[in-house]
């Protein structure tokens, strides 16, 4: 057996142009019990919410019997960077991810999903680095504070020029070196920066999450749809010793029609080729 099926994770951020109540029925009516919540507009945009519709939301996940695996705020789109040398975007968006934090441990999960941000794509990467850095070790402190583990991420060279590899991520939690700040693995990150499993499991050791999908070699698209060799990744995930959970993050704009029936897709590749 390469894995379980109880450890995908299905999320929402396909569904944005459906109501976060259709996403949670849909998670509910195609048995998937553990769900990872991208915190963007429409559905839970931090700028829009409070403490008290984090409760709520809580409840309604928990009347589904779903289990919230991860908080993913919105940190691509939107105008926030934690890596800016502008002391105003800075400010604005350290108080953006407290806030999230907040959120996160408000819903009820031990995980909350980062990005270390970028700089300029025309300047060297060395003082945008450093301006992240002292950022992660801010709100890696205020996630201790609220019982939250914070979940880095690479992003791939067209999303920043800051951590694009499991050798800088590596880098990164060493400097940070904070009990509240821990790696996690995206399968088409990967694969597009030119690396592998072992590159992760030899330079991170534990991982705390995996975003399965598929890519072409980018896309973040329906497992078995892309190039991704996804057999042998989980493989070897699981000669691992991995037991944690595998998020479902569809990103393509081409599922936003139809995202019930894109998560639906994504189970039948995983039921037929990864259990």
């Amino acid at each position: 057996m390469l894995m379980k099926i109880e450890q995908i994770t299905g999320m929402n951020l396909h569904y944005l142009r459906y109501s976060l109540d259709y996403f949670l029925d849909s998670m509910e009516k195609l048995e998937i019990p553990t769900i990872e919540l991208w915190g963007g507009f429409p559905h839970f945009y931090a700028e829009d919410v409070s403490l008290a519709d984090a409760k709520e939301l809580k409840r309604k996940i928990a009347a589904r019997n779903l289990h919230l695996v991860c908080y993913t705020p919105e940190q691509l789109m939107y105008a926030n960077n934690i890596a800016s040398k502008s002391a105003a975007v800075r400010k604005r968006s350290l108080d953006y991810y407290e806030k999230n934090i907040e959120l996160a441990s408000e819903l009820g999960t031990n995980y909350m999903l980062m990005t270390a941000g970028t700089g300029p794509f025309d300047e060297q990467a060395a003082p945008y680095w450093e301006i992240a850095r002292e950022s992660l070790a801010r709100l890696s402190s205020k996630a201790e504070q609220a019982g939250v583990t914070l979940l880095l991420e690479a992003l791939q060279n067209f999303e920043s020029n800051i951590i694009n590899s499991s050798d800088q991520l590596k880098h990164m939690l060493q400097e940070v070196n904070s009990p509240s700040l821990k790696g996690m693995l995206d399968l088409v990150g990967m694969h597009a920066s030119g690396e592998g499993i072992q590159d992760y499991l030899t330079n991170i050791g534990e991982i705390c999450y995996i975003h399965l999908i598929d890519g072409t070699p980018s896309g973040h698209i329906i497992p078995g749809e892309g190039q991704l060799p996804l057999r042998e990744y989980i493989r070897q995930i699981n000669e691992f010793g991995y037991e944690g959970y595998l998020g479902l993050e569809l990103c393509s704009s081409k599922y936003f029609p139809d995202p019930h029936q894109a998560v639906a897709a994504s189970l039948e590749y995983v039921k037929n080729h990864l259990v």
